[in-house]
């Protein structure tokens, strides 16, 4: 009889809790583990249930970042911005609206087959009549038509001068074979193997519904042999605990529940490295304008922003490892972020007169304020429960401090997606990142003009100044002019507070020296979305900078 090392036994417990042992599932659906191999870097990271990494079937900016593993996009982005990646090089015209872009020489997909410029045009033209894709490829819209000049050069044109087509455009757009895709018409419904065939570095070798998949080297790509090859994804219920057991190579800490001395003390040791950086994923409080009062009340959002102590949240939930949301549309890690706008530090005296002044009183003396029309003033806070749990109950018992009563509604992922997504709220706790990418997000979250915004979009604010800025800078490609503008849009929203992030998580990344050491947080982040370390860049070529594959 064999026994069982234990890492096998940790690994086969923990497959065994997600319900994916072989004897469940069928075997090709099974994570296929392999040894440490001399030849090449096998990278175990914790896996998850995102979606099918096809371009049409993952979840959310993780099932991206694991789509962009095996599809590749024009251009892409190594620790210090973009890079050359399928397209060698770009132009624009001087009216700022044609892209011209030259593809590398024998490039092919995963099956052999040739990659050109037709399938370039080919994937604009069938991406762009379709619902919403991911909120990480944004400004499709602006694309007018697409053409194949030659086997290797494409002209993108544009219905108007766009500022972040390099970020949102060439850099997210997934690049599909036109072989493999041209007769499907319900994209999101195809999920055989073919589904998968990508440019990109890697293949899928194995998948199953709760995240247990493995990736393996393309031999085809254009690169050549990526230094990672092989990624073996599997689900765990604590990432940092597996990766002191040797199960994981490298995991991100808890984003609600925040990092502790204690925690990070097994990993400060010579073997292990820590990487963090200002966060971009947020908790905010949307509040639905549509819905009339109170919702649509600026002092009554002020008051809000003035009661709920969000230093308070960030040091008993983070431990103080994050920044204080900001009303202003941006990130503290985005480099269009203005760090002299963060109003409404914790003063539940001026929240109390704003209530006041709108009229809201406590009327029967049991501590919540009636509205003119002599109902309480009560809130319902829908949350998704598996993600935020102590926030909560935080925001519920400082807004009772001001006398606003508030009802908890804790949901599952799905249903708090749909119901943002539907519009089905008067105010809401989600969560989201990309906020450390170009700063059209604010156009787009504000003014509702992307429908890739759907569950992260706030509803029904309408400011004529801000939407005029919004639509202006778009078009400005002179940064110290767009700067200008973004400045100003953060202020309005500061001002009107249409939504209230409540933190800012830093984010923390510890990794295991001896497999990969080249980790970054990708600047701008990965597409449009958040600066997540998973860059293929860093895990085809060994290194952060440049083309260059290191050695073995």
């Amino acid at each position: 009889m064999r026994l069982m090392t234990r890492r096998q036994f940790l690994q086969l417990l923990t497959l065994a809790s997600a319900g994916t042992l072989a004897g469940c599932l069928p075997e090709s659906l099974t994570p296929i583990l392999a040894p440490r191999k001399k030849s090449g870097v096998v990278l175990r990271l914790a896996g998850g249930d995102i979606g099918y990494p096809s371009p049409f079937a993952y979840v959310r900016g993780p099932g991206y970042v694991r789509m962009s593993w095996i599809f590749d996009t024009l251009i892409w982005k190594d620790s210090q911005g973009y890079i050359p990646w399928l397209a060698t090089n770009w132009e624009l015209s001087n009216d700022g609206k044609v892209w011209t872009l030259l593809l590398r020489p024998d490039i092919k997909w995963s099956d052999g087959h040739p990659l050109t410029a037709e399938d370039v045009a080919f994937t604009f033209d069938y991406i762009k009549p379709l619902p919403i894709l991911s909120p990480l490829m944004r400004g499709i819209e602006y694309v007018e038509s697409v053409r194949a000049t030659s086997d290797r050069r494409v002209e993108i044109a544009l219905s108007q001068p766009y500022a972040p087509f390099l970020a949102n455009i060439a850099g997210a757009t997934p690049i599909i074979p036109k072989h493999i895709w041209n007769q499907i018409k319900q994209p999101a419904n195809f999920l055989p193997p073919e589904a998968v065939i990508g440019s990109g570095p890697y293949k899928l070798l194995s998948h199953n519904a709760n995240g247990a998949s493995t990736y393996v080297a393309n031999e085809n790509f254009w690169l050549g042999k990526p230094f990672v090859q092989r990624i073996e994804l599997t689900p765990v219920a604590d990432e940092l605990q597996a990766l002191r057991d040797g199960m994981l190579d490298g995991a991100a800490f808890p984003r609600e529940g925040g990092i502790t001395d204690a925690m990070l003390a097994p990993f400060e040791k010579p073997e292990f490295g820590i990487l963090t950086a200002l966060g971009e994923w947020n908790v905010t409080i949307h509040f639905n304008l549509t819905r009339g009062a109170p919702y649509d009340q600026t002092k009554f959002r002020q008051a809000c922003a003035y009661a709920i102590n969000r230093a308070q949240i960030v040091q008993e939930i983070l431990f103080g490892r994050g920044e204080v949301g900001s009303p202003n549309g941006l990130a503290p890690s985005n480099l269009w972020y203005d760090k002299n706008c963060e109003p409404y530090a914790f003063n539940p005296t001026a929240a109390n007169a704003l209530l006041d002044e709108l009229g809201y009183k406590d009327i029967n003396g049991d501590s919540v304020r009636e509205t003119p029309d002599g109902k309480p003033l009560a809130l319902t806070l829908p949350f998704d429960a598996a993600q935020l749990t102590h926030v909560p109950e935080m925001i519920r018992a400082m807004l009772r401090t001001v006398g606003i009563a508030v009802g908890l509604k804790p949901l599952s992922r799905a249903e708090m997606d749909r119901l943002t997504s539907n519009g089905d709220y008067s105010v809401a706790l989600i969560y989201y990142g990309g906020l450390a990418g170009d700063p059209d997000l604010m156009r787009q979250t504000y003014c509702g003009h992307s429908p890739s915004q759907a569950f992260s979009r706030v509803l029904g604010y309408r400011d004529a100044r801000f939407c005029e800025l919004a639509d202006q800078q778009l078009i400005v490609t002179d940064n110290a002019k767009r700067r200008a503008m973004i400045l100003e849009m953060q202020s309005i929203l500061a001002r009107d507070v249409p939504a209230l992030p409540l933190y800012y998580p830093t984010r923390y990344w510890i990794y295991r020296k001896a497999v990969l050491d080249n980790w970054y947080y990708t600047p701008g982040g990965i597409a449009s979305g958040p600066p997540f370390t998973l860059n293929k860049h860093a895990f085809v070529t060994g290194q952060t900078l440049g083309l260059q594959i290191r050695s073995w």
